[in-house]
């Protein structure tokens, strides 16, 4: 394996676990703010998948790396959009749980009622869930029209 080749999955890597940062600690998108900070800077790494496409310097499938440098900011998108529907669909603040108990961000304290227990579980699975399925759908996708 060259030099070359360490590089570009080490940056893969590294997006796939800001993804998984993302998701764990969907609390710090409450605030607006700091929502627009990292859809910025996770729209700049995305940028770096289009630049190493162009360049040739993929050892994926054409359109994959794109696709997983891009995760970071679909996984921002469908968190944000996940929490919004249920603030709409259910009048509720979702929170988000960690080994029964209110989950906090880095930045953000958690203020949740835990008499909301349940709400508060199918809130966790699904922001968890939707951009994990979502993505691997347009894995799919792409792998089976462009490869």
């Amino acid at each position: 394996m060259t030099l070359s080749k360490v590089y570009f999955f080490m940056i893969i890597i590294i997006c796939l676990a800001l993804s998984l940062a993302i998701t764990l600690f969907t609390e710090d998108l409450k605030e607006h703010k700091r929502y627009k900070r990292y859809l910025k800077f996770t729209a700049l790494i995305g940028v770096l998948g289009i630049i190493m496409e162009l360049l040739g310097w993929n050892h994926l499938c054409r359109f994959q790396c794109v696709l997983l440098t891009f995760t970071p900011f679909l996984t921002l998108i469908i968190s944000k959009a996940t929490m919004e529907l249920y603030r709409k669909v259910f009048k509720r603040e979702p929170f988000q749980m960690h080994n029964g108990k209110l989950s906090d961000g880095f930045y953000v304290e958690n203020k949740g009622n835990l008499k909301f227990k349940r709400y508060y579980g199918f809130y966790t699975g699904s922001i968890i869930g939707f951009p994990f399925m979502i993505i691997m759908i347009l894995f799919v996708i792409i792998q089976e029209n462009v490869c």
